[in-house]
């Protein structure tokens, strides 16, 4: 009985507070309401939650759709989520609804020259001229134009007349140190930044900027010291992010900025920025746990988090699920058209899923959005570079030395188009300098290798490559060097007893021992080089190039049943073992019985879908022995999401040109013949084929003739001479 006495009270209690909640808003104006949605609104905006913003201006607006300033406030609060088409839709509604209110007039403006068009920048400038020519938003946008106008003494005057009005504008003296800084002018820029401080000693992003020029004047200390600063004085401050990840790639993120957002977080446990600050600084050590910690609380948090997402595609990259993180940030970039840290890392997982062009596009999009930004352009100028496009590599490298006088990176760059280039001396020159600057860096010890090599200093070379072991002995590509050139000067026992002496100190085991199965190869003791090649396989099975040399030792000594019979009797044992079946599919392959090679391969594909491998020889035995050219594309294309593999990339771009997507397939094939140095007659043979059907008859017959002269009878030569004798030239020309 009391039970039932109870429930009712309950249900009296909740249908009071119900009917109360009614009854209070009985009689309350619509005003009144919508202020309640602003001053709701307003206190997000103040907490850093424009999300939140966003909705109780929304709200709000159902009660006085036709208030400009609710309008434009929205518009504000849309800008701090990086929604610019929503917030210029925002802007241009308060300005048809009051169209002396210049507010929104100069924010649209803005945008407008964010988004290019100058013509729409200009008319709302006239529009504020029209209400005050004296306004400060009139020469403050006047000032943004002529930026655009490569005008900076026009924009350090407009800025100046706001200052005259008001000596007490700290943003404006930040504004004119920003020009300053454009012009490189950074002592002139320290000043403002110093004035805009002295006025404002809370203006984080002033301090913020002082911390970028030291960085870009090569005083990395300073530079800590005024971020520490920073994020001490504003915490929440989103542009730090920015900063410290534009800088430094967040890879010199110092432990007094870590302690700063733990202790915030212990102060405030919901702070979305602490959280996006730790999940940054754990990506940049590669604790990819706590990072991901942080990323799903974010995200949880807001869903559609800019930062949150982009930390999410940084993890899918760095664990090489390459094909889910372009996924994510293709996705962030159409949401966030002008976010420079989205378009930047999707550059790099489009490099990885061999999206080479794509990657270009990416990364200069980036450095459009921050001009100032050197990781895109340094990965712009790679590209430039792996193209053999030197001057277009050495352009940008110069344009990274204009920010960062001492960018190594940009300074290397350099130095090897100056090698290239057959200026030997002015790259070693280069190259010892970066050596002084950074003697731990084993890629300076590579580079003077590399120069010694040419010089045929070899004594001198092997001396720097010992050097990259020293510091690094995972980076086997310097002891593999090593034994190159002991193989140059006639001694391959050398060459042998070094890469065995190495095994012991590296954990990157098997490129040293498809190395040792080759030597063995060259002395022709095949089932040695089978078993080092075997070897190889066991520590990586996905060593895409140990299965075809092992096959072909095979085929050396036509034992193509009894291997056979040897693998059969591993699958029995064991049927997942993949190994096992994929030397069976290359060994079968290599007797032309495709039907029995995809038998191995598809059930390889069932065992392990990710197995690259496997989907590659399938589809290309698909598109060459006339199987379903629709399946071998999908095949193709995952091999490529997972390898970046220049022959994996050479079986998609084959499939697509059997399908006669010749444009495209032309793409693939040249980049892969820049990955390769044009060394591998097949690849050539692809470009040439791709570029005869694309009308370039030159590329063609380029390529067509470099693929002969490394070898007359490679898979597919006779095809090559026919197409050369169509594309040469007549006799005289």
């Amino acid at each position: 009985m009391k039970r039932i006495v109870l429930i009712g009270a309950a249900v009296v209690a909740i249908v009071g507070i119900i009917v109360g909640v009614r009854y209070f808003d009985i009689g309350v104006s619509k005003e009144t309401k919508r202020d309640r949605y602003v001053a709701k609104a307003r206190e997000y905006v103040a907490a850093h939650k424009p999300n939140e913003a966003v909705i109780e201006f929304r709200n709000a607006l159902k009660f006085d759709p036709n208030s400009a300033e609710i309008h434009h406030e929205l518009g504000l609060a849309l800008l701090a989520r990086s929604d610019y088409p929503t917030a210029l839709s925002e802007f241009n509604r308060a300005t048809d609804l009051k169209p002396g209110y210049i507010p929104p007039h100069y924010q649209a403006g803005v945008l407008y020259v964010l988004a290019g068009d100058r013509t729409k920048a200009v008319s709302e400038l006239e529009q504020i001229r029209k209400q005050n020519k004296d306004a400060p938003e009139a020469h403050m946008l006047a000032a943004r134009i002529a930026i655009v106008d490569k005008d900076p003494e026009t924009a350090i005057r407009e800025l100046h007349e706001v200052i005259a009005r008001d000596p007490n504008q700290a943003q404006i003296y930040a504004d004119i140190a920003q020009v300053q800084a454009s012009k490189g002018d950074y002592k002139a820029a320290e000043a403002s930044f110093r004035k805009a401080l002295e006025i404002n000693p809370k203006l984080t992003n002033a301090r913020i900027a002082i911390a970028q020029l030291y960085a870009f004047s090569g005083d990395p200390e300073k530079s800590d010291k005024e971020l520490i600063a920073a994020a001490t004085a504003d915490p929440e401050n989103e542009d730090l992010l920015t900063a410290l990840a534009t800088l430094y790639g967040g890879n010199r993120v110092r432990p007094d900025i870590e302690q700063i957002y733990l202790d915030v977080l212990k102060k405030n446990p919901d702070s979305l920025m602490a959280k996006k600050h730790l999940a940054n600084i754990y990506l940049s050590r590669n604790d990819y746990t706590r990072a991901t910690q942080y990323v799903d609380a974010i995200l949880k948090a807001q869903p559609a988090d800019i930062h949150g997402t982009l930390f999410r595609g940084r993890i899918e990259l760095a664990k090489g699920d390459y094909a889910k993180a372009v996924e994510d940030l293709s996705a962030l970039t159409r949401s966030s058209p002008r976010f420079a840290g989205g378009f930047y890392f999707l550059g790099l997982a489009q490099l990885r899923t061999n999206r080479t062009a794509e990657a270009k596009q990416s990364f200069s999009k980036a450095t459009e959005l921050n001009p100032n930004w050197v990781y895109p352009r340094l990965e712009v100028a790679k590209l430039h570079l792996a193209r053999n496009d030197f001057e277009l590599a050495l352009e940008e490298a110069q344009k990274i030395l204009r920010i960062q006088p001492k960018n190594p990176t940009a300074n290397r760059i350099t130095a090897i188009v100056y090698f290239a280039k057959g200026k030997t001396d002015q790259a070693l020159t280069l190259f010892k300098q970066g050596l002084e600057a950074n003697p731990q860096d084993p890629n300076s010890h590579l580079d003077l290798a590399t120069i010694y090599v040419k010089q045929k200093k070899y004594a001198q070379a092997i001396d720097e490559y010992e050097a990259v072991v020293k510091l690094d002995p995972d980076r086997v590509d310097a002891v593999i060097a090593i034994a190159r050139i002991m193989l140059m000067q006639n001694n391959p026992k050398g060459a042998r007893e070094r890469l065995e002496a190495h095994l012991t100190k590296t954990k990157n085991q098997a490129p040293i021992y498809q190395t040792l199965g080759m030597l063995s190869w060259g002395a022709k003791d095949y089932p040695k080089a089978i078993s080092q090649f075997e070897k190889a396989l066991e520590i990586n099975p996905k060593l895409h190039s140990a299965y075809f040399l092992i096959g072909a030792a095979y085929a050396a000594q036509q034992k193509f049943d009894a291997a056979i019979e040897r693998y059969e009797k591993v699958v029995a044992k064991n049927s997942n073992d993949v190994p096992a079946r994929m030397m069976l599919g290359v060994l079968y392959d290599n007797k032309k019985q495709p039907d029995k090679a995809n038998e191995q391969y598809q059930t390889i594909l069932n065992i392990d879908k990710n197995f690259y491998p496997a989907a590659n020889n399938l589809a290309w035995n698909y598109a060459e022995h006339g199987g379903n050219l629709d399946i071998a594309l999908g095949l193709a294309q995952k091999a490529v999401e997972t390898s970046n593999d220049p022959e994996i990339a050479d079986t998609l771009g084959w499939i697509l040109y059997k399908k006669g997507i010749y444009a495209r397939a032309l793409e693939l094939f040249r980049e892969n013949n820049e990955k390769t140095r044009s060394s591998n007659p097949v690849l050539l043979y692809h470009l040439g084929l791709a570029a005869y059907k694309e009308g370039d008859r030159t590329l063609a017959r380029d390529s067509l003739t470099k693929a002969l002269a490394l070898n007359q009878s490679f898979p597919g030569a006779e095809d090559a001479k026919k197409v050369l004798a169509e594309v040469k030239p007549p006799p005289g020309k």
